[in-house]
């Protein structure tokens, strides 16, 4: 069968051998230059500078793709480097970019064992000229490094310069809660629950007072009642002379005595509970001194009478400086009493008044605990802002002198020295074994479909009768001649196919 449809077979084969040939040398050749960039991490650790740029390196990488790859840069690359001149002159100029798009590759590169940490990048461009290509791709490599650049120090200033408005407002917001603040303490002030202490020590202090001017009201009332008796006992002896001798009792200086010996028990009982310096004791010694001056002079009197009679007759001329003394005395004790009353009301409107403010109290501390805590919050943020501020300055500042996370370029751009396209041995075996194929499929399809019977065995396939006998072919001289000279013809032409298709495919492959 092989033998019987071998140019079935090698006719599919030589065609598609050499369309694959002519295929292979008239392809344009595509030259493709690379360059390898690293992503260089920041050098100053980030215990000591936080970056304010957290952006992931790959959607930025993407990013800054579809900036530089736009239809305005890379019409200016086009007019820079007069690219894809035919091109230009059939179609506009929209399908020429998105041809060089397709020309452009960036491949990223994934670092060993993290594949979810990007450590570099290629960058590569075909084009039909090695020095194009090269320098396109050299084009592209300083795009990328100044828009990673730009894009870095652009969001830092962007960033710092948000930190810079918030913190401004957290600063006038803070003002306000101040201002806020110092007016409740002022507008409430004694009222407050940092004040409770000291108003309750104040309450006792003033409680502690009350109580000294009750018992001073209480003794200067027992100072009345003493006096207003001896006044009594005075004006009755100047209304009856002679009841002076009779009732010794009611004589001044018993009056004096009686007066002293109650006085001096009052002294007693202060000293015990204060010291000989309060103002209650001083004052009780002093009217002890005047009553004894009282009944030294009254004695002076009844010892300077020449007899009883004008003792009697007397007695209410000397009574009369004794009862002046102890209406003058009178009067002093009664304005010391209304004094007490009137220090007495102050001290319990004072009192009222701080029991006032203390009942008012949870009231205030309520109320300041919002204002305080609007205030508290306010300083939280603003000082959060502040100190994110100075961290994104130091980051900023950072990037200004490109410290930060930059692109480094570790392989430049090449110049190539083979095309990268097209793969002529690809093509050549492709169009090989594609003809093969074509040809074995004829040779099987033609066997189906021919019923021409080639040899005995056909023959008893066809026709259910022995063969009784076989002829061979006889063939005349001229016949085996012309049939040897087509068997060295066909041998010859498949001879210089052959070695045309090696030759083809060697010079195609050495010049690509």
């Amino acid at each position: 069968m092989v033998l019987r449809r071998r140019w079935w077979l090698m006719g599919p084969l030589f065609f598609c051998g050499f369309v694959a040939f002519g295929v292979a040398h008239f392809w344009p050749e595509q030259y493709r230059s690379e360059a390898l960039i690293l992503v260089e991490q920041q050098k100053v650790p980030e215990l000591y500078v936080t970056p304010n740029v957290v952006t992931d390196l790959q959607d930025r990488l993407q990013s800054m793709t579809q900036q530089i790859l736009s239809r305005t840069r890379l019409e200016k690359l086009i007019e820079q480097f007069n690219l894809y001149p035919n091109q230009r002159q059939h179609v506009n100029n929209d399908e020429v970019v998105d041809g060089m798009r397709k020309d452009i590759r960036i491949e990223l590169v994934q670092a060993p064992r993290r594949e979810d940490e990007l450590t570099a990048f290629r960058i590569n461009f075909s084009y039909n000229s090695a020095r194009v290509a090269q320098q396109i791709t050299n084009e592209l490599t300083s795009l990328f490094i100044d828009e990673n650049l730009q894009a870095r120090g652009q969001q830092s200033v962007s960033t710092t310069t948000f930190l810079e408005n918030q913190l401004e407002q957290a600063r006038q917001d803070l003002a306000q809660q101040e201002e806020r603040l110092r007016e409740y303490k002022i507008r409430f002030i004694g009222e407050l629950p940092e004040q409770q202490q000291s108003m309750l020590q104040m309450l006792g202090s003033l409680q502690a007072q009350l109580d000294a001017n009750t018992a001073a009201t209480e003794r200067a009332e027992q100072q009345r009642i003493y006096l207003e008796s001896m006044q009594s006992q005075y004006r009755a002896m100047q209304e009856s002379p002679g009841s002076a001798d009779g009732n010794a009792a009611t004589s001044p200086i018993a009056v004096a005595d009686a007066t002293i010996r109650d006085l001096q028990k009052q002294l007693t009982e202060l000293e015990a509970k204060y010291t000989s310096r309060h103002p209650d004791v001083d004052k009780l010694k002093d009217q002890i001194a005047g009553w004894e001056e009282t009944r030294n002079q009254s004695e002076q009197k009844l010892e300077n009478s020449p007899s009883t009679e004008a003792s009697a007759t007397t007695t209410p001329l000397r009574g009369a400086p004794a009862l002046a003394e102890v209406e003058s005395r009178l009067k002093a004790t009664k304005a010391e009493i209304d004094s007490y009353q009137t220090e007495a009301m102050k001290l319990r409107a004072r009192m009222d008044d701080l029991e006032s403010r203390l009942n008012l109290t949870p009231l205030r501390e309520q109320q300041l605990a919002e204002v305080t805590r609007n205030y508290d919050n306010s300083k939280q943020n603003y000082q959060s802002l502040l100190q994110k501020k100075l961290q994104s300055e130091l980051a900023t500042n950072l990037e200004k002198r490109q410290q930060g996370e930059q692109f480094r370029i570790i392989d430049p751009p090449n110049l190539p020295l083979k095309p990268s396209e097209p793969n002529r041995l690809a093509i050549i075996t492709i169009g090989w074994t594609l003809g093969l194929c074509l040809g074995l499929g004829l040779m099987a399809l033609l066997e189906i479909t021919d019923e021409t019977i080639h040899n005995e065995r056909g023959l008893l396939e066809s026709v259910r009768a022995p063969v009784l006998i076989h002829v061979p072919v006889i063939r005349s001289r001229w016949e085996r001649i012309r049939a040897r000279l087509y068997q060295v013809s066909e041998a010859t032409a498949a001879v210089f196919l052959l070695a045309a298709s090696v030759g083809m495919g060697i010079y195609t492959y050495l010049v690509g």
